[in-house]
């Protein structure tokens, strides 16, 4: 995976969805003017602009743009790229480096390690299901939360109607507590409730492909708590203007927030990787005030 002609130059690091791809709801646009670049079970669930399908092309052929996601592997693979798809993917928040479709082992191996001092992932799993369950019980006819594991690296609970609300306030902050103890970080995103060891990050595995292929270091782009870590660890980045670090408050020397919100956004960031790869990075209006939490998602938050 290393001498892949990095030179000195720097690698781009993304976050895909809301980022740089993007649903009906979250695309800002109407969907039938747009690229369709996933499918599942039959429809199509993701979309960028023409531009920035064609700047996409483009951020792929210079082999030195790497997709950075919370995804499984395979939610990742139903991606489609224009011409071919970028060589490495980080998926599984950093728990999966992917090199030409399938699993480094040898970050596999590294993950594991990395991971020794963080509690059972089943008896966090059932933690997470316990509390998510409360929160159903007290809202009348609510449906059952699933809670889904990630084999071995995390978990996330996908809250159903009326619960978010309950479980935001004291439960979601005795959860976080208690998580903290267990080396793990909580972060309730939409109607998703993550619960990731702190080791585990999107920086860490970028950093390993930096290593690998000789950059000089890494621009970014994200806009969810979970890429809070990354944006922090990168030469520069930029968040586009909406999504969950947006709604937080979340600010950051460095990281500099694009007026274009949407599938808008999604071009604007891809344009500026593509500058930045080439060396010749495009303005943004920047953040204000530098956040005083840690680079990696913060510790306590039930901001969406």
């Amino acid at each position: 995976m290393s001498g892949d002609g990095a030179g000195s130059g720097v690698l781009a690091a993304s976050d895909l969805d809301q980022t740089l791809v993007f649903s009906e709801r979250s695309a800002g646009a109407d969907v039938a003017g747009l690229v369709p670049v996933e499918e599942y079970e039959g429809r199509t669930i993701s979309w960028v602009t023409p531009g920035a399908w064609e700047v996409l092309g483009e951020l792929v052929a210079t082999r030195a743009f790497v997709p950075v996601t919370t995804r499984t592997p395979e939610q990742y693979l139903r991606i489609r790229w224009p011409q071919r798809p970028p060589r490495l993917a980080v998926c599984a928040n950093g728990g999966v480096l992917l090199a030409d479709g399938g699993p480094d082992e040898a970050w596999t191996a590294q993950v594991r390690r990395n991971l020794d001092g963080c509690a059972p992932l089943e008896r966090v799993h059932a933690e997470v299901a316990r509390v998510v369950g409360r929160a159903r019980d007290a809202v009348p006819g609510s449906a059952e939360p699933a809670v889904r594991d990630v084999p071995g690296l995390f978990c996330y609970a996908v809250l159903r109607d009326g619960q978010r609300p309950v479980l935001e306030g004291s439960m979601l902050g005795d959860l976080t507590v208690l998580l903290d103890d267990w080396g793990y970080a909580v972060s309730l995103q939409g109607r998703k409730l993550y619960a990731v060891p702190r080791p585990l990050t999107k920086s860490a595995a970028v950093a390993e492909v930096v290593r690998r292929g000789g950059f000089a270091g890494f621009v970014a782009a994200g806009d969810s708590l979970l890429d809070a870590d990354l944006l922090v660890a990168a030469r520069a980045a930029v968040r586009p203007g909406h999504g969950e670090l947006l709604r937080a408050g979340w600010e950051r020397r460095g990281v500099r927030l694009l007026d274009a919100a949407g599938a808008a956004a999604g071009e604007e960031t891809a344009r500026w990787l593509l500058a930045a790869v080439r060396g010749t990075p495009r303005p943004a209006r920047p953040a204000q005030n530098e956040c005083s939490g840690p680079g990696n998602v913060p510790a306590r938050t039930s901001s969406a």
